[in-house]
């Protein structure tokens, strides 16, 4: 899953949680905007390659889901 614009992500899940298509897997924040980005996909989350609270750009990988 990746960050559709820059801003600061928090993430809302943990490595091995199994997430549905359509849950919030991340929180972006960008000029006093906010969004929740949600799993493409049923699965479980591999990895989260963020930090939480980290400043991303647009394209850059929030979190790794693997179908299943």
């Amino acid at each position: 899953v990746g960050a559709p614009f820059a801003g600061n992500a928090t993430c809302l899940v943990a490595v091995g949680d199994h997430v549905a298509r359509g849950d919030a897997v991340v929180r972006m924040e960008a000029m006093k905007m906010e969004t929740t980005i949600t799993a493409p996909v049923d699965g479980r989350v591999a990895r989260i390659p963020i930090a939480d609270g980290a400043a991303v750009q647009p394209g850059e990988l929030l979190v790794v889901v693997t179908p299943g």
